[in-house]
């Protein structure tokens, strides 16, 4: 969840800007892509998969946290899942950075979610914008909140 927080430089409270924006809409796209990275896992991984992660009532976009797969495949899967980049990017600007920045960006972090069975977290997301796209946001991550209404491997 995300709330306003004070400024650490000049102590303002500050609004929800672009970045805080550009961090929520990419949340989404990870975890979109998530689900179809699981849906690939779960299809090459045939039925005892399918059932095993029904059985758990894994989310799709979890599945990565119990099957983990290799660079190439990740690639494979995840093509066409940052298409939409360029076109939010171009259409609403953000930040000063390029659409080839934040796909670079999230096409690196859920491949390391997936090659290490590691959950996504907003607030790992929200380091890697300020690690590698050099975008503070200034907000104070309160709890990571549960996917509830995402689609499940029963659903």
């Amino acid at each position: 969840m995300i709330d306003e927080a004070r400024c650490p430089v000049c102590g303002q409270q500050t609004p929800h800007d672009q970045s805080q924006i550009l961090l929520a809409v990419c949340d989404v796209l990870v975890v979109k892509a998530l689900e179809a990275m699981g849906r690939w896992l779960l299809r090459v991984g045939g039925r005892s998969r399918f059932a095993e992660a029904a059985a758990a009532r894994t989310p799709l976009h979890q599945v990565h946290t119990r099957w983990q797969d290799t660079d190439d495949i990740v690639d494979k899967a995840l093509r066409g899942a940052w298409d939409v980049i360029p076109a939010m990017l171009n259409t609403h600007g953000c930040c000063n950075i390029t659409a080839l920045q934040v796909t670079a960006c999230l096409d690196a972090y859920v491949h390391d979610l997936v090659i290490t069975g590691t959950p996504h977290t907003l607030a790992e997301l929200h380091y890697r914008f300020e690690t590698q796209l050099h975008l503070p946001v200034y907000v104070v991550l309160t709890a990571t909140t549960p996917a509830r209404g995402r689609e499940s491997v029963d659903a």
